[in-house]
């Protein structure tokens, strides 16, 4: 017989259920959740807290988690020095704890986690993602790094020295957002929704070896606020594109570039091309770059330095996690390259300019 203590187990189950029926049936995800279900979950967030919370709601969830994990655990305490039995206890203790963890499976599949499913962004687009082989990898490394050379020389002002936040537009998150949602209306995406692209306190997402997150409890994206100004306009994007219903990390790299792309600022510009390059060269063999290393702009090759030093105060929380539980993450949800997903924007772009 049906007994409401086991709710949240049973929707958990219903849930990763369902989750496996849309990765059969990705069109069913495609037109059923991320083109129906979740525009109405997108409508809702972008219209109460996402519109009139001036900070990112990511600090109340984790302190409304901290509360409740609180008591939770007094209640158990003080249930356990009733006189109940042990084994009884020890029941009650793990039915309230896979309780919790159906509830959030729940509601992370329901706000968002089944875009995982959704019909990749290449079917869409009817462009052929392939492998790149080692000259071919070669010829974009050549690309982008003309590209960013032209894309640098167009920043009215700017000189040798390192690009700065003056040659960029003051409500980066608005210009971003607009940029992207022009994409994504050219790519038959429908966009519901204002998405929010939220600053997180200077080195949080960098104790965890990140530049960024999109927390789906909360509908949010959010950058690292340390990050230099070159990284930030692709950063936002990408983060804004997991909210637009896109899972897959490479995806949203594409789309955070193209919304670069997009944008009638030339630094915004030159910054998507600026994080494109840095992604094709660590695919490159190292030789290559060491070669090229000398024909690199003078202004970029600062610009690349003043990266590296406005990262360098901050450090990984416990180093090496981060890379291990998100790889490990990703493959849960069926990407299956893992953590290297985020490369794929490489084959994504260059699948785009072939066609």
């Amino acid at each position: 017989m049906f007994s409401k203590k086991y709710i949240w187990i049973i929707l958990g189950i219903f849930a990763l259920i369902l989750r496996l029926v849309f990765g059969i049936f990705p069109a069913f995800c495609e037109y059923v959740y991320s083109r129906g279900f979740f525009l109405g979950i997108r409508w809702i967030i972008d219209n109460s807290w996402g519109r009139f919370m001036p900070f990112a709601m990511f600090y109340i969830f984790f302190l409304i988690m901290f509360l409740w994990a609180v008591y939770l655990l007094r209640r158990e305490i003080i249930r356990r020095k009733s006189g109940i039995k042990r084994r009884v206890w020890w029941k009650r203790f793990g039915i309230n704890i896979a309780n919790f963890t159906g509830g959030l499976v729940f509601f992370f599949m329901f706000l968002w986690g089944f875009n995982y499913a959704r019909i990749p962004i290449e079917k869409t687009m009817g462009i052929d993602a392939r492998e790149l082989d080692s000259l071919e990898l070669r010829a974009e490394a050549d690309y982008i790094t003309a590209q960013c050379s032209l894309g640098r020389a167009e920043i009215v002002g700017a000189d040798s020295f390192e690009i700065d936040a003056k040659f960029f537009p003051e409500n980066l998150e608005d210009e971003m957002r607009s940029c992207l949602v022009s994409v994504l209306k050219d790519l038959g995406y429908p966009t519901i929704g204002r998405v929010r692209g939220r600053l997180l306190y200077p080195g949080l997402l960098y104790g965890f070896n990140s530049s960024g997150v999109y927390w789906p409890f909360t509908g949010e994206g959010h950058i690292e606020s340390a990050l230099h100004i070159l990284q930030k306009p692709f950063t936002i994007a990408h983060e804004m594109s997991h909210g637009y219903g896109f899972g897959d990390e490479g995806t949203c790299n594409f789309l955070g570039y193209m919304a670069c792309m997009r944008s009638k600022n030339a630094a915004i510009r030159y910054a998507g091309y600026l994080s494109y390059w840095r992604y094709v060269f660590s695919e490159v063999d190292p030789d290559y770059y060491q070669k090229n290393r000398p024909l690199i702009d003078r202004g970029m090759f600062n610009d690349l330095e003043a990266i590296r030093r406005e990262m360098k105060p901050y450090f990984e929380f416990i180093p090496g996690f981060h890379e291990v539980a998100y790889d490990a993450y990703l493959r849960m949800q069926g990407i299956r390259d893992g953590i290297q997903n985020y490369d794929r924007m490489i084959l994504l772009v260059a699948a785009m300019r072939r066609k």
